[in-house]
């Protein structure tokens, strides 16, 4: 992940917007009352050096003195409920008896007289950020930048791009749980990054973060799902959703993912393999299968692992075979007839695949491996020069 270094300036208070969630404290709670809490708590996390929680309860202070909030009667519980935000406020109408809301404009009363000792301090923990990304301390780090984000949220100028980089620290710190967590809560606020200094919409990169996370650690999370509705046609976020289906074993979905993946980028040969990889083990998928690598090999023609599936594929009978050949090696006419009929069969299955062997070794001509497959195989189809050339091609590798 590339690395954003930031610098912060003293920044004026300006409206804010709310929280996405609603807790029941400030549901319940007038604004003025939890500003005066947030304020005290504030200044005693500051004077115990707390950064972290101070800078939260400014953040929340932030929000309960500035901006506006509803104030609205509930007719059932005969108390005062307030909302941050329209939305918030039709959705509790819509399933409540309520009275006509109120709207009220919040006003500072504290926080301004704190700035000054807030942006020094925002710029500080900015410094301390840096200096953790340096020393490779991620996860120092993603809370510093969390900090700075309160911090700057407590000055009235909210701004996520603080939020991502604390989600690339601690995804660089291997915390790929608390990653997660601010990566959702920047998309469910369809998060762009997009400020006066910085113009590139990280949206997509957002996603692309979350994507490595969930490969990283090894598991799925809805917010995949989420990624490849908002970009479908994106061929690395596809390719990154591929192998978290697979690392976290949900092998269904991966089948169907590599089917969608084949659509979009229909000239990636990998995705050909991938898909014949897994149907390998699917009887009823087995021409499917060798249709896939053929189609692999088409487009990569030196692609040695789509070979060696291709012959994997086609020599998939040859167990069975051999097992009623070991099962009828008396001397009746009729186990002699199966014996017969069978090895026969035998010989066309490694006649198939001798074109295929060929091309490995002429790709790989020290693959030891592939050198006793072909010999096993023209042994079996009863070439002796042939058998005789690659024991002699054997014998040079072994002495090599």
């Amino acid at each position: 992940m590339k690395k954003i270094v930031f610098s912060l300036g003293l920044v004026l208070a300006l409206s804010i917007s709310s929280f996405a969630q609603q807790n029941n404290e400030e549901l319940t709670v007038s604004p003025i009352t939890l500003a005066e809490k947030y304020n005290a708590s504030a200044k005693a996390n500051l004077a115990k050096g707390d950064v972290k929680k101070a800078s939260q309860d400014l953040a929340k202070l932030s929000k309960y003195e500035s901006g506006k909030v509803f104030q609205i009667r509930n007719k059932d519980s005969k108390a005062d409920e307030f909302y941050y935000s329209k939305e918030e406020l039709d959705a509790a109408v819509a399933k409540g008896n309520y009275a006509k809301p109120k709207e009220v404009v919040l006003a500072p009363k504290y926080g301004f007289l704190l700035q000054s000792e807030v942006s020094a301090l925002a710029n500080k923990e900015l410094d301390a950020a840096n200096t953790a990304i340096e020393a490779k301390n991620f996860i120092v780090a993603g809370d510093k930048f969390m900090n700075v984000y309160n911090l700057v949220t407590a000055l009235g100028a909210k701004d996520d791009i603080y939020k991502y980089q604390a989600a690339i620290t601690y995804y660089n710190g291997h915390d790929f749980d608390k990653s997660l967590v601010i990566i959702k809560e920047l998309a469910k606020s369809n998060f762009t990054g997009i400020s006066g200094s910085q113009t590139k919409n990280l949206n997509r990169d957002l996603y692309v973060l979350a994507l490595n996370n969930l490969y990283t650690a090894k598991k799925y999370d809805p917010i995949l799902d989420e990624a490849l509705a908002k970009y479908p046609s994106d061929a690395d976020m596809n390719n990154l959703a591929t192998s978290i289906y697979q690392v976290s074993g949900m092998s269904d979905k991966l089948v169907g993912k590599i089917r969608e993946n084949i659509k979009i980028s229909p000239n990636e040969h990998l995705n050909y393999y991938n898909l014949g990889v897994l149907l390998l083990d699917d009887e009823n998928s087995i021409e499917e299968a060798k249709n896939l690598f053929k189609k692999s090999i088409e487009l990569n023609p030196k692609h040695i692992e789509s070979y060696s599936n291709l012959v994997l594929t086609n020599l998939k009978k040859d167990k069975e075979i051999v097992e009623s050949m070991n099962n009828n090696l008396g001397t009746s006419k009729k186990e002699k007839a199966i014996y017969s009929e069978n090895l026969l069969k035998r010989k066309e299955l490694f006649k198939e695949v001798l074109p295929y062997l060929e091309k490995m070794h002429e790709i790989d001509p020290n693959n030891h491996q592939v050198i006793r497959n072909l010999i096993e195989a023209y042994k079996t189809t009863e070439n002796q020069t042939k058998e005789d050339f690659y024991r002699d091609v054997e014998k040079k590798i072994i002495r090599k």
